[in-house]
């Protein structure tokens, strides 16, 4: 499910396997979409009651109960939503709904984890103006954020506002509570971008775990809130990492495909819980693939009740970048591995580079004037 940078990492992991591969999406024009691995089915949404459908329909046209892999928010919750109706018709490993709600909206992590004691900022709560006098317990800089990440992938609201005082906090907060129903404020964890770090994980329906990966990120876009522009193995922190995990998927009975993202604290050295991603892969899922653990085809091994190969040390010497315009210094060796370009696998590259960037841009330039322009 999705066409994005992180559906192209799955379809090329699931690719290893060499079962076909259906992508599902609203348009053709999406990188993964171009991927020589997969067939391209359109679909009216990727959430509500027109996916569902859609979903349903393709099953019964495959005469078979194939594996599900979700790559959005928004298909996670609705799949999740319906899941009664799905379970019958395609292989998934999801956690409870509860808990799919729970770690999906981050005011209600934020609850959880404190309730079990899972390391995480200290944060407030707010969901009217007038709660905002809260901030005042926090220690600034803080960082807003709105419960609700699809308001984000929705384009309604921020993805995250890093503010220097509590006279900010209380502007960006009001600013934010008008576009979204509920916020999060945190106390910043100190430290640079290369401090964060991430482990992505696959549980069986057991909630055993089938591979986990170390990550860490060497640059954000946009710096200090943003995605993941460029990222390496950590396996020297792969150790210290795993307890944390390990509780938390045995605290939630996690199942399926997640991500934990975590940044170590510059004055104290520990390491905070900043983020779950639950249900889907997670933007830089390649990485891990790339490395020896390649999480969707044991994702798909284990829904098939197949026997999975070994999981493979994870190999240092590799860097993944979301595209050849990010570029950071990288260890004596190491090379980096473009999101987008494979010499194997080139049209969902030549579609990025050459229609999204550049075409596509011209096109709305070309529109604006256009308009400008155009007689009144």
């Amino acid at each position: 499910m999705g066409g994005t940078l992180n559906a192209l990492g799955v379809v090329r992991s699931l690719a290893h396997g060499r079962m076909p591969i259906y992508l599902l999406e609203t348009t053709r024009l999406c990188a993964a979409s171009w991927s020589r691995y997969c067939k391209y089915v359109a679909v009216p949404a990727l959430e509500g009651r027109g996916l569902i459908d859609s979903l349903i329909a393709l099953a019964e046209l495959l005469t078979c109960r194939p594996v599900l892999i979700l790559t959005s928010d928004e298909c996670v919750n609705c799949v999740s939503a319906y899941r009664r109706e799905i379970e019958a018709h395609y292989r998934i490993s999801l956690p409870s709904e509860a808990v799919v709600r729970a770690l999906a909206d981050k005011a209600m992590f934020q609850a959880l984890a404190e309730r079990e004691r899972f390391v995480v900022p200290r944060a407030v709560c707010v969901n009217h103006v007038a709660n905002l006098e809260l901030l005042r317990n926090l220690r600034p800089p803080l960082i807003i954020k709105p419960a609700d990440k699809t308001l984000v992938l929705k384009g309604i609201v921020e993805r995250a506002v890093r503010v220097e005082t509590l006279h900010e906090a209380q502007r960006v907060g009001t600013q934010m509570l008008s576009c979204a129903p509920s916020v999060v404020v945190q106390e910043w964890v100190d430290g640079p971008d290369t401090e964060l770090f991430f482990t992505l994980f696959s549980c069986d329906r057991s909630s055993n775990l089938l591979g986990l990966f170390t990550g860490r990120k060497l640059l954000c876009t946009p710096p200090g809130i943003g995605s993941t522009a460029v990222c390496v193995a950590a396996p020297e922190v792969a150790r210290e990492l795993l307890a944390p995990t390990m509780q938390f998927i045995t605290r939630v009975e996690y199942r399926g495909l997640g991500s934990l993202e975590f940044k170590r604290d510059r004055r104290s050295g520990r390491f905070v819980i900043i983020e779950p991603t639950v249900g889907r892969t997670d933007w830089q899922e390649e990485i891990a693939t790339l490395c020896g653990v390649n999480l969707p085809l044991r994702t798909y091994m284990s829904e098939l009740e197949c026997h999975s190969p070994p999981i493979a040390a994870a190999s240092p010497r590799l860097a993944w970048r979301s595209s050849v315009g990010f570029r950071t210094p990288l260890a004596a060796g190491m090379r980096a591995v473009d999101g987008y370009f494979r010499w194997s696998d080139p049209l969902p590259a030549l579609y990025y580079y050459v229609y999204e960037r550049w075409v596509e841009r011209i096109q709305r330039v070309v529109r604006a004037l256009t308009n400008r322009t155009a007689p009144l």
